[in-house]
């Protein structure tokens, strides 16, 4: 082999490899955009999961405070039923000492009445100590007169 020979060899290899690299050159550009695209994909993939996480988180706290209103609202209910019950025993332990009071006003007045008619009874000529009337025969006696049922005469 000469040197000739030898020379045009290392020059084709030369070739080759420079031939090589510009062809690798020209593909990395290639791959790195096709790399970037891939990236810029699996990146966009990842912002929509996480949009869609925040989307449910969200509605899982709509769902949470919507939940704590029906909760305040039921409770604010209770307490609100609580206070017309109090209100109402309030109202009828009033009403009940409005009633004992009626009562006692009736037996006083009851009271005043019969001690009115035992003082009309001594100031009386005609009835004796004991209420009954000395002209009549006995059967009518003050007790008699005011009591219910008892017809003294005709209806008025």
């Amino acid at each position: 082999m000469d040197t000739t020979a030898l020379i045009w060899i290392i020059v084709a290899v030369v070739v080759v490899i420079a031939i090589i690299a510009v062809v690798l050159v020209a593909t990395a550009k290639g791959r790195r955009e096709r790399r970037q695209h891939a990236q810029h994909e699996k990146a966009e993939k990842l912002r929509a999961q996480a949009r869609e996480a925040d989307l449910g988180a969200r509605r899982h706290e709509a769902e949470l405070a919507q939940a704590r209103a029906d909760t305040a609202s039921a409770q604010a209910e209770s307490e609100r039923a609580k206070a017309q019950a109090a209100q109402a025993d309030v109202d009828a332990q009033r009403r009940a000492a409005d009633i004992d009071q009626h009562a006692a006003d009736a037996a006083k007045r009851r009271d005043e009445q019969a001690e009115t008619l035992r003082k009309a009874d001594k100031v009386d000529p005609f009835v004796d100590g004991e209420g009954r009337d000395r002209g009549a025969s006995g059967e009518n006696t003050r007790s008699d007169r005011g009591a219910p049922g008892h017809n003294d005469g005709p209806e008025r």
